[in-house]
């Protein structure tokens, strides 16, 4: 029986700086709400959910 795995490091903290944005912004968010660091959060976690789909649910 296989036990539930944890979620991966890098995952886990691209889902905390979406939600700290959501409440607040960084130094690099510009005035049109734009924030580098949000897209690559968001890209990180579209990549894991692909690899997922592709490889299983862990």
């Amino acid at each position: 029986m296989c036990g539930h795995r944890e979620l991966p490091y890098l995952i886990a903290s691209a889902w905390r700086c979406l939600d700290h944005h959501r409440t607040a912004r960084c130094d690099k968010c510009t005035g049109t709400g734009f924030c580098p660091v949000v897209e690559a959060a968001r890209t990180r976690i579209r990549a894991w959910r692909r690899y997922r789909s592709v490889f299983g649910r862990p």
